[in-house]
């Protein structure tokens, strides 16, 4: 997009370090700010907005496991749900030109806390789309990717590495 800055938010430390490293390497004449913070922090982020006032936003931020998320409900909903809120209504205020959401084909008639809370988050974001903003809203949803954190090639890696016996989910 021939951006002036990119701004990388992210809540690990070692993947936001890991990134940097990275776009530095392949891309040094971009100028870009990596923070560290929590979408579920609203003062954070509205501090991001008023600093940089993005103008293309992609978010990502989600949990993504779907066992952990039915041992642990609450994280899914505070992450996912109202995070994603708390995105699309700074994304709003802040005139962001288009604010693509990456979603899950778990989402699809959901049967976990996961699909279902991402399906809440797509909602949420299809609902803003039909408002007149000056935010174009997008969203996109994403199998599995291979190689990805939580990709299951790393898993089937590890197994067999372990002399198996490599598992698959129905």
């Amino acid at each position: 997009h021939d951006a002036s800055m990119i701004i990388c938010v992210d809540f690990s430390e070692s993947a936001l370090y890991d990134l940097e490293q990275e776009l530095k390497r392949k891309h040094p004449a971009t100028d870009y700010r990596f923070i560290i913070t929590d979408i579920r922090n609203e003062v954070l982020l509205q501090n991001i907005f008023e600093e940089y006032n993005p103008h293309f936003i992609y978010h990502a931020a989600a949990y993504k496991h779907v066992p952990l998320m039915e041992q642990f409900p609450w994280e899914a909903v505070h992450t996912n749900v109202y995070g994603t809120m708390s995105l699309v209504k700074l994304a709003v205020k802040y005139k962001a030109e288009r604010f693509v959401f990456i979603s899950s084909d778990k989402a699809v008639n959901p049967t976990s806390v996961m699909g279902a809370t991402k399906r809440l988050a797509e909602i949420i974001v299809q609902s803003y789309s039909s408002a007149r903003t000056a935010t174009s809203f997008v969203v996109t949803r994403f199998g599995n990717v291979l190689g990805s954190n939580g990709s299951v090639v790393p898993l089937f890696k590890k197994q067999i590495q372990n002399g198996g016996p490599v598992t698959v989910t129905h």
